[in-house]
């Protein structure tokens, strides 16, 4: 532990995962930068868990007061940042027990590594990804996760600005990180600098439950990366989003009660209640069926997050 500490490091810098694809699903992931004397820096990823709030790391603003990046900050909705839309923020919130990552003898992964930015005005043009609520310690280990990234796509620091994803396995989890090693993955595909606070997201069968927020991965990005688990921390994010949106119900949150969609995952969604229909005679009646449906690098500034770690 004492030598992975020593080459460890923050994620942040304009930079990709690794080893993987451009991707053009998961709209959902969002590039976290600014512009800046007419050329675009992405220095982060997020996600959009709600129309209005994105969950990105707490490295990724930590050493910039947080005014600088709600002014100065953007989040980007497509597969690069020179084609994306772009979407300011008008809140900043870090967890408050956010523990920064530090190398050395007596260093530290860190804790609690979350971060939420909340847009100025909603996005209601891409689905947002739910977050773990429940534990996931007896499912965890050994699964395949998708990590998604707008950083860099080699450890030389190529690549930065575009959307890419990769299948990583978790080989361990503890009560704070997801650890993957890149030697348990495909093409040794791991996280790298700019992916921080991006998405690790788990297929359930239905659909992505994101699992964790890239935190930290080694200098090189050939070793292993560590993502902060969002189960453990859910509590927290769902007060934030109370004060939000004024629920912590996710679908009234994403809008979907009354949309004229029948959402089975939304219990109270009146759009799924049978609706009567008058019979003629020697008919059946049959009710219609309803279904289907930093942050900102800012001014080179987020480049002094670098989160590569392993």
């Amino acid at each position: 532990m004492v030598a992975l500490l020593l080459l460890l490091s923050p994620m942040a810098l304009s930079q990709d995962l690794v080893n993987a694809e451009t991707e053009d699903e998961f709209l959902f992931t969002v590039a976290l930068g600014a512009e800046l004397g007419g050329r675009t820096i992405s220095a982060c990823t997020g996600s959009l868990i709600t129309p209005e709030v994105i969950l990105t790391a707490a490295h990724c603003g930590g050493d910039f007061p947080i005014e600088l990046v709600i002014t100065a900050g953007l989040a980007f909705f497509g597969d690069s940042v020179e084609t994306a839309e772009k979407v300011g923020f008008s809140d900043g919130i870090l967890h408050p027990d956010y523990v920064e990552l530090s190398n050395g003898i007596a260093g530290t992964l860190g804790r609690n590594d979350i971060g939420l930015l909340v847009l100025e005005e909603p996005v209601d043009w891409v689905e947002p990804v739910w977050i773990a609520t429940e534990s996931i310690d007896e499912i965890a280990e050994d699964a395949t996760v998708t990590s998604i990234g707008f950083g860099v796509s080699n450890s030389a620091g190529g690549g930065s600005g575009i959307k890419r994803s990769a299948e990583l396995v978790v080989d361990s989890v503890d009560e704070t990180f997801l650890y993957s090693s890149s030697s348990t993955n495909d093409n040794g595909a791991n996280v790298c600098s700019g992916d921080s606070g991006g998405p690790q997201v788990y297929w359930d069968g239905e659909k992505y439950v994101q699992w964790a927020v890239h935190s930290w991965a080694d200098q090189d990005c050939e070793m292993q990366s560590g993502s902060t688990r969002v189960d453990t921390v859910s509590e927290w994010i769902l007060d934030q989003l109370e004060d939000v949106h004024g629920t912590r119900d996710r679908c009234e949150m994403w809008g979907l009660y009354g949309d004229g969609v029948c959402d089975a995952e939304c219990a109270a969604d009146p759009d799924c209640a049978p609706k009567a229909k008058k019979e003629k005679a020697g008919a059946c009646s049959v009710a219609p069926s309803h279904g289907n449906l930093w942050l900102v690098g800012l001014l080179a500034g987020l480049v002094g997050l670098r989160r590569r770690s392993v």
